[in-house]
């Protein structure tokens, strides 16, 4: 059964929230215009910070019961990098690959690990930091004084 599996979210990551379905259909349209041999998707549970979907998802692609895993986006990994470093490693030593059908980005490698690991931490820097709009008005309601 090996091809490529999708990998869903219900719920929110990096503060955006698609629909299932939707979801769905980005990543079954990316499988098909990439020729690669879709499997269906496998959602993963909503609680905060849950990962167990994406666990047995990665099981079965080192028992080489699966080519790859197919994510709606990259926005659905684990926010710290250590635990992205050990998913990444895990597929790579696996000769696997993962792929992120909203950005079109594919791993394969360790040098586009290292891509997809700046580009989601300026993502997470971003989403911390204070909105500009909101910058300057504390700095103009300072000003008034």
């Amino acid at each position: 059964m090996e091809g490529h599996q999708g990998y869903l979210s219900s719920r929110p990551f990096l503060n955006e929230r698609a629909p299932q379905h939707i979801q769905n259909l980005v990543i079954r349209d990316y499988c098909q215009r990439h020729q690669l041999k879709y499997l269906l998707s496998a959602t993963e549970y909503a609680m905060s910070n849950c990962y167990l979907t994406l666990e047995q998802l990665l099981k079965k692609l080192e028992l080489g019961e699966l080519d790859g895993i197919v994510f709606y986006s990259l926005c659905q990994l684990p926010e710290r990098i250590v635990d992205r470093q050990t998913i990444f490693d895990r597929v790579l030593s696996s000769g696997k690959d993962l792929h992120f059908a909203t950005e079109m980005i594919v791993v394969r490698d360790y040098e586009t690990r290292e891509r997809v690991n700046d580009i989601l931490s300026v993502a997470t820097t971003l989403l911390r930091s204070p909105s500009p709009v909101l910058l300057l008005r504390e700095m103009t309601a300072d000003n008034s004084k």
